[in-house]
Order: structure tokens, then sequence, then C-alpha cells
């Protein structure tokens, strides 16, 4: 008898482990959480508006469907400076956008954007996958806002619809859309254009009623926003590189569980690798369908002579931040790929 006590008693505790066991990994589960996630100023079509919707999808995989994300495009959650806000802010869940949007927070990520800091996509991928990547991904945490990676909108070139530009000199008085950044409004000044801030999502309007002449952008932004309807000229200058930094509200990071950060950071890397894919697809195709819209293509402008005038550029960028730490550390990073 006291053999079959003990028995019980035995049988009892395990039951009670098990149970208890059952109940801990139960109320541990990642409550069901949605986003919303926007791609601010492109289009649904364009590699990233592509890629976005593969980062909704890998989402609810690797979250076991405790994470659903709504994709938004272009203009849908309002400005591409409205949007980037709402992230820090944590009205908006996911943003990617252009780097100059983020400037506001952080200044230092303008480094990326400098005229020529990179002569290929190659280059800019490793830097911003390396080390110079990670040191300004940290710097925007306190800001509110969880950089996970950089996407990108790729090496840029200048339309307009005045003339062919091969040298500064057809740059002369030439009234050009930028975005609102320093680096930027700096760099068209030095090669001799007039630059005025627009926002992405009023560009296609300013060119065709000829509120400005020109416009700097990624082959890829060019045909997906049609540029090529209210633009004559493409110049392919490769005069910089902007990536797009892919970012989560602060907010919203935290009230994930590891296992949710784990699926968001993985399904952002790896829709990134897809729209670089569809970046170097389009980048080939794109200078062939541009041609056959009737648009006039240098491919060969005088890209020495314009690198020759960015100096003023990077001296502005490094008297903003205070020191030079992160150009150099950029060019040191980039001259250790060659």
């Amino acid at each position: 008898m006291k053999n079959l006590r003990k028995l019980f008693a035995f049988a009892l505790v395990v039951a009670v482990v098990l149970g208890w066991g059952h109940y801990s990994a139960s109320s541990a589960a990642a409550a069901p959480l949605k986003m919303t996630a926007v791609c601010a100023g492109l289009p649904e079509g364009s590699p990233s508006g592509k890629a976005l919707k593969v980062f909704a999808e890998k989402v609810a995989a690797y979250s076991n469907g405790t994470i659903t994300v709504d994709p938004f495009f272009d203009a849908d959650l309002g400005t591409l400076t409205a949007c980037v806000e709402g992230m820090a802010q944590g009205t908006i869940d996911v943003v990617t956008t252009g780097t100059s949007y983020f400037s506001g927070y952080v200044p230092e990520i303008q480094v990326f954007e400098l005229p020529y800091v990179f002569k290929s996509n190659e280059e800019a991928r490793k830097t911003l996958d390396g080390v110079p990547g990670d040191e300004i991904r940290a710097l925007f945490t306190p800001k509110g806002i969880v950089l996970l990676c950089y996407w990108e909108s790729g090496l840029r070139h200048v339309t307009n619809s005045r003339a062919p530009i091969v040298t500064p000199e057809d740059m002369k008085g030439l009234k050009i859309r930028t975005v609102v950044s320093t680096t930027q409004q700096l760099t068209w000044k030095a090669f001799g254009a007039l630059p005025m801030a627009i926002d992405m999502t009023e560009v296609y309007t300013a060119l065709q009623q000829g509120t400005v002449d020109a416009q700097e952008n990624t082959l890829a932004q060019i045909v997906s926003t049609k540029i090529y309807e209210a633009q004559k000229y493409l110049s392919l200058t490769n005069h910089a590189y902007t990536p797009m930094p892919f970012g989560i509200s602060k907010m919203t990071w935290d009230r994930l569980d590891e296992s949710q950060k784990v699926a968001v950071e993985r399904a952002a890397k790896e829709a990134r690798d897809y729209q670089r894919e569809l970046d170097d697809i389009s980048d080939k195709d794109n200078v062939a369908f541009l041609k056959e819209k009737g648009i006039i293509v240098e491919e060969n402008p005088d890209r020495n002579a314009f690198a020759a005038l960015v100096q003023p550029v990077y001296d502005a960028f490094v008297k903003q931040a205070g020191n030079d730490k992160y150009l150099k550390m950029v060019q040191s990073f980039v001259a250790g790929l060659k």
C-alpha cells in the first residue's frame, strides 16, 4: 500500500508538471499583431514595391502567422517625410524610402549618398552590409527607429528636357529637382545647376508644368514613375548611390517577442536580396526600354569632370557631422574592397 501511495504521488507530480508546461508554452505564445509597411515614394510595380510584398509574405510565414503585414506604396500613407516621421512616432510600423528622408534623424547617414563615393552597386552593397552600415544603423535606435538593413534605389542618373548633358557646362542654369537633402543640394550647386527640393510624389507634375527642367533618379524609378513621358534626355552620370534604409518603429519592435524579431529581420534581409536582384535585372533592361520610348541617352558623360567638383560637398558633410570619422570609415572600407 505504501508503494502504491508513492506511485500515485509520483504520477500526480508528473501530471502537474506536464500540465504546467503545457500552460506555460501556450501562455507564452506570441499575440497576433498587424503591421503597416510602406514603400514610400515608389509604386507597387517597382523593384522595391515587389520586394515589399515578398517581405509581407515572408513575415507571415516565418512568424507562424502571428504577424500580418499590410503593404502600402507610393503616397498611400502620405509624403515620404511624413512616413518616416510616422515610423519614429509609432503611427506607421515599417518604412523604406530614400536615405535623405532619414537624415533629419541621423545626418551621418548622408555619407552613403555623397557624390562618387561609390563607383558601383557592388561597392555600395558590401559597405552597407558591412561595418560602416552597422555603425550608422546603431545611431537610429535612440531616435525611435530600428534599422533592420538597407534596401536600395541604386546608382542615380539625370534626365532633363533641355539638351544632352555631357559635361558640367551643360548643367549651367538647369533647374533640377532634388530631395530635401543638404548633400544633394550642394552636389547640384557644385555641378552648376539650380536645385529645388520637391517631394517625389510631386515630381511628375513639376516636370510636366515646367516648374523644373530636370530630375535625377535611378533607372528603375525613372521607368516605374514614367518620368520618360515628361523628359527627353537621359545622361548616365552614376553621380551617386542611394540606399533605402529599411526601418521599423522602435515602439513596434519592442512589442515583438524574440522569435518575431528574428522572423521580421530575416524577412527584411531576404526581401532586400530579392529587391537587389530585380534592380540588377532592370538596370540592364531599362536603358533599352527608354530608348524605345524615344529618350536620347548619353551613355558616356564625362564622369571624371563631374567627380572633380565634389570636394566642397565632402567638406560640408564633414563640417555638419563635426568630424571626418564616417567619411574616412567609408572611404577606407571601399578602398579595401579593391
